[in-house]
């Protein structure tokens, strides 16, 4: 029995249709309130014969801050992907990464140890690696610096991963993966995938910032691999190749047919960008697109290596040319079947 928290999300839904695929009996987490909207956008696009699988699945209400409802999720289960968490780059969400990141972890890794879990492979980011202000390439070995750099959900991961170091220490048998921005198939107005609806509305604006981008199916993919084949206490980045902004969304922007954007942000524009969004938000009572943390990093450069995971395994990502046309393709039939 394979048990995935944050089964309703994005890369939670796509890890367990992978396993599904694979066919690994799959207990999902789910909270009480959580929809399942996204989960079953995503489900449709692995599997066409929903009785085939749906068999091998079962859904499980338990909240990550609620370690007695882990331990019964965890009972008779081999392995526990741990994919649930808050992500945002708001201020006003520090304090809820903090609790559900670091201490709903906490939660997953002691549950883990009560219940005599196999393994426990975590979900993290590489925003956890902190950021190195040479332009050199981070890695595994990268260390974790304070810094004003590192936003408030790069802090909670980096913490939620010392819950995970201090499970290894205890016995538990862990790893670790820092997946890049991760791109795929989901809902389409959050997240990474907004920047394909973003593109599509004509969106004018671009920056020259670079970052590590992976396609969900092969975070999905190279954590299963990792667990079968018995890594533990190590860590594994996941980027499949890292990527100018501009050249991201004008890639999205050709297979969509639209125009690409044309404007490059400046500076001060993301400055002022930042703090007109926010003054706007407080007159609307709507969340501002641009916050301070986004505007900012959207011009930093950073690169990432993922040289570990394919000398030590023989992993090989998807080319992110191949994985922008593939999800495009599903953006475009998507909005063809909702364009009423």
């Amino acid at each position: 029995m394979k048990v995935v928290t944050g089964a309703t999300g994005f890369l939670g839904a796509h890890l367990v249709c992978k396993l599904l695929q694979q066919g690994f009996e799959v207990r999902a987490l789910k909270r009480y309130n959580s929809s399942l909207d996204e989960f079953n956008y995503i489900y449709s696009l692995y599997f066409s014969e929903k009785e085939t699988t749906l068999n091998n699945l079962s859904w499980f209400e338990a909240d990550i801050l609620d370690i007695s409802a882990l331990e019964v999720a965890f009972k008779n289960a081999s392995t526990v992907y741990h994919a649930a968490a808050v992500v945002s780059f708001h201020a006003q969400d520090r304090d809820s990464m903090m609790k559900v990141n670091v201490e709903g972890t906490a939660n997953v890794v002691n549950a883990c140890l009560t219940c005599k879990i196999s393994q426990l492979a975590y979900i993290s980011s590489i925003a956890a690696l902190g950021r190195a202000a040479d332009g050199s390439h981070i890695n595994e070995l990268t260390k974790w610096t304070d810094s004003s750099l590192n936003s408030n959900y790069a802090i909670s991961k980096y913490k939620a991963e010392l819950e995970v170091w201090r499970g290894a220490e205890e016995g538990l048998q862990v790893v670790v993966v820092n997946p890049g921005v991760i791109i795929g198939a989901g809902k389409w107005d959050k997240g990474s995938c907004a920047l394909f609806n973003m593109v599509w509305k004509n969106m004018p604006f671009f920056t020259e910032g670079i970052n590590g981008y992976v396609d969900v199916e092969d975070v999905a993919e190279a954590t299963i691999s990792l667990v079968d084949k018995n890594i533990n206490n190590q860590r594994f980045v996941l980027v499949g190749g890292n990527w100018p902004m501009k050249d991201f969304m004008f890639k999205i922007a050709s297979e969509l047919g639209k125009k690409p954007p044309s404007i490059q942000v400046k500076p001060w524009m993301a400055e002022f960008a930042w703090r007109l969004t926010g003054l706007l938000s407080l007159l609307t009572g709507k969340r501002s697109s641009i916050t301070k943390e986004t505007a900012r990093a959207s011009l930093k450069k950073y690169y990432y290596s993922s040289e570990k995971i394919s000398t030590e395994t023989g992993f090989q990502f998807r080319p992110l040319d191949y994985s922008v046309k593939h999800i495009c393709k599903h953006f475009l039939l998507y909005h063809e079947k909702h364009k009423n």
